[in-house]
C-alpha cells in the first residue's frame, strides 16, 4: 500500500473485503472503501441496526491493510493515518446511526519506542477517541488482541477504558485464544478480567494457531465442543452477559472449515438461544 502521505499506488489492486458481519442486533460492516458508501448506507436500511468495524470507509492510502492499527507505531505519519481514519469513520458512523465503532487498537509492533512511550502513545490516543466518541455521541469499543507485545495484557486494556467514559472492550473470543497461547496467560481469568467492561462480542472459534492459518475463523457451532478443544462459547457468553445481558454479539465466520450455511445458521441460532436466556 502506499505510504499516508504519498499520492495511491495505481499498481496497488487490493481490493476491499466489504464485509457485513451478522450480528443479533442485526450486521457489523467492515473494509467498504469510499466508492461504497452511497450503496452501503443502502444496505443498511434493511436491518434493523448495525455497527460499524473500523475503518468506514478505508482510505485508499491507508499504509498497511485496513485491519492494521498503527496507534503505538514509532512511525508519526502512519499514526496520524490511524487517527484520521478513526477520526472519519466515527463521524460518519454517528452521521448513519451505529450503534457503536469497533476499533484494532494496539496494532502489530511499536519497534524502538521504551514501555513509557508506549504507554504515553496509548493514553493519547484513548484520550483522542474518547474525546470523538462523547463529540459524536457514538462509543467506541477496544477490540481486544495481544499481538503487540508492548500492549498486550488484559490488565492494560482494563486500565485504560477504565480510565475514558465512552469507551469499552469488545472481546473477541478467537483474538483471546491466540492472546492467552502467546502470552501464557490464562484464558479464562483474562476473560473475567475483560468482561465487566465488555460491551460487545466477535464470536468464531478455534483450536489454536494452526486452525487460525488453516481455517481462519471458523463458524461457531454446538458440535465444536471444548472437550475437543475449541473455545467454550457458552462459558463466555456466560461470563459476559451475566455482568451485560444487552452486550452485541457478532459473528465473524469464514467458508473455509465448513461453508454450509444451515450448519452456520445452526451455529448462530444456538448463540441466539444461550444469549435470550440472559436477557430474558
Amino acid at each position: 500500500m502506499a505510504r499516508a502521505n504519498q499520492s495511491p499506488d495505481p499498481a496497488d489492486t487490493r481490493e476491499p473485503e466489504r464485509a457485513l458481519n451478522p450480528a443479533l442486533h442485526g450486521c457489523e460492516t467492515f473494509d467498504f472503501g469510499p466508492a461504497d458508501l452511497d450503496g452501503l448506507h443502502l444496505r443498511l436500511r434493511a436491518y434493523a441496526a448495525f455497527s460499524v468495524h473500523a475503518p468506514l470507509p478505508t482510505p485508499v492510502d491507508y499504509p498497511g491493510q485496513p485491519v492494521t492499527s498503527f496507534l503505538l507505531d514509532a512511525d508519526p505519519a502512519k499514526r496520524r493515518a490511524s487517527l484520521d481514519m478513526l477520526c472519519r469513520t466515527i463521524a460518519l458512523a454517528a452521521e448513519w446511526d451505529a450503534l457503536y465503532v469497533v476499533v484494532h487498537f494496539a496494532g502489530l509492533q511499536s519497534d524502538g519506542l521504551s514501555a513509557r512511550e508506549v504507554s504515553a502513545l496509548a493514553e493519547e490516543a484513548a484520550t483522542r477517541l474518547d474525546d470523538w466518541a462523547a463529540r459524536y455521541e457514538t462509543p467506541v469499543h477496544l477490540e481486544y488482541a495481544a499481538y503487540n507485545r508492548s500492549f498486550a495484557t488484559p490488565e492494560e486494556m482494563v486500565s485504560l477504558v477504565s480510565r475514558h467514559t465512552h469507551l469499552h472492550v469488545c472481546l473477541d473470543v478467537g483474538h483471546l485464544r491466540i492472546a492467552a497461547g502467546m502470552l501464557g496467560i490464562d484464558e479464562w481469568r483474562a476473560a473475567q478480567l475483560l468482561a465487566p467492561h465488555t460491551r460487545s462480542m466477535h464470536l468464531w472459534t478455534t483450536r489454536g494457531c494452526e486452525d487460525v492459518r488453516r481455517y481462519h475463523h471458523v463458524p461457531v457451532h454446538p458440535s465444536l465442543r471444548p472437550e475437543d478443544g475449541w473455545i467454550d462459547i457458552p462459558g463466555m457468553l456466560g461470563l459476559v452477559c451475566e455482568q451485560n445481558p444487552q452486550c452485541a454479539v457478532v459473528f465473524e465466520p469464514n467458508t473455509l472449515y465448513n461453508s454450509d450455511a444451515k450448519w452456520q445458521g445452526e451455529g448462530m441460532a444456538w448463540v441466539e438461544e444461550i444469549v435470550a436466556a440472559y436477557r430474558g
